[in-house]
């Protein structure tokens, strides 16, 4: 597969420059690359925390009012709804 790269240019304060130039020359890299490596671990790192933040929230909560008519939330939102004609008292 290839990628199509984008010139960017950037400015960084001294001690992410030398941060960036110590680390490139350890692993026998460019800063470029360096950079690269750091934004693919935070994207693969952001992303696979968002779902399993979904899936740490999900049924966590608990709810102990009845159900109007029966009918759970995912079948008649409407119902549920602040405002809607069902929920109006006169």
């Amino acid at each position: 597969m290839s990628t199509s790269m984008n010139r960017l240019q950037i400015s960084l304060p001294e001690w992410q420059v030398r941060f960036l130039t110590e680390r490139a020359k350890r692993a026998g890299v460019s800063m470029a690359e360096i950079i690269r490596q750091l934004i693919q671990r935070d994207a693969e790192a952001t992303s696979s925390n968002t779902i399993e933040s979904i899936w740490n929230i999900a049924g966590i909560a608990e709810d102990h009012n009845p159900l109007i008519g029966g009918i759970a939330v995912s079948e008649g939102p409407e119902l549920y709804l602040v405002g809607s004609p069902e929920n109006r008292q006169e």
